[in-house]
């Protein structure tokens, strides 16, 4: 019997972006294909102004049944979605209080005729915090992942306080990297974080097929966000350039529309290139589908991350999967499998020295394995390592 398995993630691909937490999809596939029986329930939450809320009330008052959607959300593990509304001027303790009676909610809808054995949470905020609830209504045990930055902080002080009773109180936590680790236990959690590396799919990443090339072809996935440091990438590529006299390409994958794929754009991306001088030796895709980054990976020479921190880094691992030597700033994550044989990495902010390291790879002064680049990630993460860990995590 397959032991059954209720994932809350705290961001899932949905139809209006779907690759927004493709990850979390891919393991839950992996593992409902291999030993588990695995659903996934995911609140869509939204803050209305009073009109629309009250309207929002009187929609779903007779509608109960109706409450879970199974169209929005990718499937394949079977998915199920809700809405939650919330009045935008509440109280965040309210909030929670209205996300939780939700989850339960569409918890007794799904569970009419399957039950689960386990929750697990995809990040406690808010994952974590809704498991957490639903362990306590329905006596089930819980455990989480932590995936986003660990910043305490960064929330409310109602948040703070349910984050920490989560973690507390779940029966496992894993954290997917040593760094994680170091910065969930750095908050004073009492728990023993358990590391749960992130799964990279071998199958969907191959090593490219050698050709001769015209261009040195360098490739970075980020967004608009300080903690990408987008600004140290572009100024790399401006020492780059003063270093080498040659032609070059930088492929950058990224854009700021996290919840609509469709207003997706690389403008800002595009003004740092100007402001650094080497718009014209960049291209920019604001979205493409898993497929089109996987072609993109298996072109480049290297693949360079500039984050300030990463939790893991699984945009680093998939160019590693595909053999591709990596230049990292030393943030956090990446660190676990980036190593002499593997790649490079340099301090943050370090542009000219990402610049020296990406001359010396064009000139074959650094010379990398593709296949040892690509077996370590195997070893750490693979389809095999994946299932056994989690295997492992959820007895």
């Amino acid at each position: 019997m397959r032991k059954k398995i209720l994932i809350i993630p705290s961001w899932y691909p949905n139809t209006d972006n779907e690759l927004i937490g493709t990850f979390f999809k891919e393991q839950a596939q992996l593992l409902n294909e291999n030993g588990f029986d695995i659903k996934i329930i995911y609140g869509i939450e939204k803050e209305l102004g009073l009109f629309d809320y009250l309207k929002s009330r009187l929609k779903h008052a007779f509608s109960k049944n109706k409450l879970v959607n199974r169209s929005y959300l990718i499937q394949d593990p079977e998915a199920c979605s809700f809405s939650i509304n919330h009045y935008k001027k509440w109280p965040t303790k309210w909030k929670l209080q209205n996300s939780k009676k939700a989850y339960q909610k569409a918890f007794e809808i799904i569970t009419n005729s399957w039950c689960p054995e386990l929750i697990h949470a995809q990040c406690t905020a808010n994952g974590g915090i809704y498991a957490h609830y639903l362990s306590k209504i329905n006596k089930l045990p819980f455990v989480i992942i932590e995936h986003q930055t660990f910043l305490l902080n960064y929330y409310h002080k109602k948040t703070q306080r349910a984050i920490r009773e989560a973690i507390e109180n779940a029966s496992k936590i894993g954290a997917v990297s040593y760094h994680q680790q170091r910065c969930i236990l750095m908050n004073s959690m009492d728990c023993n974080p358990e590391i749960i590396w992130n799964l990279m799919d071998e199958q969907k990443f191959q090593i490219p097929v050698k050709t001769e090339k015209s261009k040195f072809t360098i490739l970075a996935i980020t967004y608009p966000q300080l903690i990408k440091d987008s600004e140290t990438f572009f100024r790399s590529l401006e020492a780059f350039k003063e270093l080498y006299n040659g032609d070059f390409e930088a492929i950058i994958i990224g854009n700021d529309s996290f919840l609509d794929g469709s207003k997706a754009n690389s403008s800002y991306l595009e003004s740092l290139a100007k402001k650094h001088n080497v718009l014209d030796n960049c291209t920019f895709y604001p979205k493409l589908t898993r497929t089109e980054i996987n072609v993109k990976l298996q072109s480049c020479d290297v693949f360079v991350s500039t984050s300030v921190a990463e939790t893991y880094g699984v945009a680093v691992r998939e160019a590693m999967l595909c053999g591709k030597p990596v230049i990292a700033t030393k943030s956090g994550g990446v660190e676990d499998s980036i190593t002499a044989e593997t790649g490079v990495l340099v301090n943050l902010k370090d542009a000219e020295a990402i610049a020296e390291n990406l001359l010396k790879i064009k000139n074959k002064e650094l010379v990398f394995n593709p296949e040892a680049i690509r077996s370590l990630v195997i070893k750490q993460s693979g389809r095999a390592a994946f299932i056994k860990t989690m295997t492992d995590f959820y007895t």
